[in-house]
């Protein structure tokens, strides 16, 4: 972090004893950090949290009680929506594959429940960091990354809007960012384990059949299918690779 700022961290912990023990271990560390009380409800967070400086990273500790997993499902489906281009990084207190892989799809970038080490926890946070700054551009300009093109499916990054033909698509945070990827690289042949680390990312422990879904789900929502002249190609034994007309 020597020659810049170091990024800031917004930390939204239950108990003043653990927030404060995340909180300096992250300190500890070279991060600037604010950290916040978690609100008792899940449905007030967006309204309570302080948003006047963007973090680089979100830590959202998740206790038992009010906040279920479903509580906590619709909570992401409406910090995304809100809050796009924030990761976020969820403890909960306890979860199983199946929960976290649920997490994960709802737009978490990563999960990492308790009991874990502090130096996991801050190596985690670095990981994250790291994946952002290193988010593929596809080798265009920064004027021409804002809205991506293929046919009729038009994406644009900054607001996380996808268009067909003019009409708007709602899709999921993970399908946005795989329809991003395949458009960032029209015509390469991605593998599942590749989508699974370039889009779900290296600490993704759920299964790969999560790729097939998400794929099935955009062909649906956007007919990324044959015979429009814009489809996702399945390429057998391999995977996927995006085709279509490009401007």
């Amino acid at each position: 972090m020597a020659g810049s700022e170091p990024p800031l961290l917004l930390l939204v912990a239950d108990g003043p004893e653990w927030r404060d023990a995340l909180h300096q271990a992250l300190v500890q560390e070279g991060f600037r950090v604010v950290q916040q009380p978690l609100p008792l409800k899940p449905r007030d967070l967006l309204t309570q949290i302080q948003w006047s400086i963007p973090p680089a990273l979100l830590v959202l500790h998740l206790p038992s009680g009010p906040w279920t997993l479903q509580a906590t499902l619709q909570l992401l489906e409406r910090l995304r929506r809100s809050h796009p281009q924030i990761p976020l990084l969820l403890l909960p207190e306890q979860s199983d594959d199946l929960e976290r892989s649920q997490l994960l799809d709802a737009g978490a970038d990563d999960v990492l429940s308790r009991p874990f080490g502090l130096r996991e926890f801050v190596a985690r946070c670095r990981a994250l960091l790291r994946r952002v700054r290193r988010s593929p551009t596809g080798g265009r300009s920064p004027a021409q990354e804002q809205v991506l093109r293929i046919g009729a499916i038009q994406l644009y990054r900054q607001q996380c809007k996808v268009t067909r033909a003019g009409v708007a698509v709602s899709l999921t945070p993970r399908e946005f960012r795989l329809l991003e990827h395949l458009m960032l690289h029209p015509g390469r042949a991605f593998s599942r384990d590749q989508l699974i680390e370039q889009v779900w990312g290296p600490d993704y422990d759920g299964d790969s059949k999560s790729v097939d879904v998400h794929v099935l789900w955009l062909r649906r929502k956007l007919s990324l299918m044959a015979p429009h002249p814009e489809a996702i190609v399945t390429l057998r034994g391999l995977g996927y690779r995006l085709d279509g007309p490009q401007e």
